[in-house]
C-alpha cells in the first residue's frame, strides 16, 4: 500500500483533556493520562486533510511528566440552568507526533487527486504555519499549538519517561467509520504501552476490542477542491498574491 514520507510535529498547550470512555456519560470529565490515537489524528487532520488521503498517526512521544489537575466547570443545562461539574485535566502536556498519510482507496472517484508531491508539499507548509485550523488537546476547552519538527529533533528529544516501560491498560483507540452512508460505526479499544516515553499505535484491525455502535449517516460533498488548485493557492499566498 502507498505511504507518504513521515512527518513530525510538536503539540503543546496549557491543559489537555482526552476524555476517558467511562467519564463520558456524566457531567464530570476525566482525562486519559495519554492522548488517544483518534485525538491525535484529529489534530493532524486540522493541519491538512482532503478526502483523497487518510492521515495515519504512527507514534507519540510524551515529553513532560504526566500531571493532572481537577477544576470546577460550570456547564449549561438544556433547561437553561447551570450545573457545576469537575474536569480532571492533564497539566502542561507536550507531545511529539510521527505520522504519514495514505491514499483513500474507498474514494476511487478521487484517484485523479493523488499527486504525492503536491500533497506532501502542502502538508509541510501547513505544519510550518502551525496548522490550517485551530487545534484542541482533546476538548475545545484545551487550546493547543502545533510546531513543525524534523526526524532528528523527534528522535533526539528526551522524554521524562526515558528508561521506563509503562502500561495504561485498555484505552479507546479510534473509530472505524463506514465507507457508505447507513453502515455501522465501530469503536476500537486496545492495550496501550509506553516504552521510553514512546507509544506506537496499532492499526484499527489489530485492536483487541471492537464495539458496534450504530448506523452512521453522512453525505459526500458536491465539490472537492483539487490538490492542484490548493497547491496553486499556497504558491500565490507565499508570493503575496493572496
Amino acid at each position: 500500500m502507498f505511504k507518504s514520507k513521515y512527518f513530525y510535529m510538536r503539540i503543546h498547550g496549557q491543559y489537555g483533556l482526552f476524555s476517558s470512555a467511562h467519564s463520558k456519560p456524566g457531567g464530570d470529565k476525566s482525562s486519559y493520562l495519554v492522548p488517544t490515537k483518534s485525538a491525535l489524528q484529529g489534530i493532524v487532520d486540522s493541519c491538512y486533510f482532503k478526502p483523497s488521503i487518510v492521515n495515519k498517526v504512527d507514534q507519540v512521544k510524551v515529553i513532560n511528566e504526566i500531571k493532572t489537575e481537577t477544576m470546577g466547570a460550570r456547564t449549561l443545562m438544556m433547561n437553561g440552568s447551570n450545573d457545576l461539574n469537575s474536569y480532571t485535566m492533564i497539566k502542561s502536556p507536550e507531545y511529539l507526533v510521527k505520522f504519514h498519510f495514505e491514499w483513500n482507496l474507498d474514494r476511487e472517484d478521487l484517484a485523479h487527486d493523488r499527486n504525492i508531491k503536491k500533497h506532501e508539499a502542502i502538508m509541510e507548509r501547513s505544519l510550518k504555519k502551525g496548522g490550517r485550523r485551530d487545534i484542541f488537546l482533546g476538548t475545545r476547552e484545551c487550546y493547543g499549538f502545533v510546531e513543525k519538527i524534523d526526524k532528528v529533533e523527534y528522535e533526539q528529544a528526551k522524554s521524562f519517561y526515558e528508561g521506563q516501560n509503562l502500561s495504561f491498560g485498555i484505552m479507546f483507540s479510534e473509530f472505524i467509520y463506514p465507507t457508505d452512508p447507513g453502515e455501522e460505526l465501530i469503536s476500537c479499544f486496545t492495550s496501550i504501552n509506553m516504552k521510553d516515553g514512546v507509544i506506537t499505535f496499532k492499526d484499527s484491525k489489530d485492536c483487541e476490542i471492537k464495539n458496534t455502535l450504530d448506523t452512521y449517516s453522512f453525505k459526500y460533498p458536491d465539490e472537492i477542491k483539487s490538490v492542484d488548485k490548493e497547491y496553486e493557492e499556497y504558491e500565490n499566498f507565499e508570493d503575496g498574491g493572496l
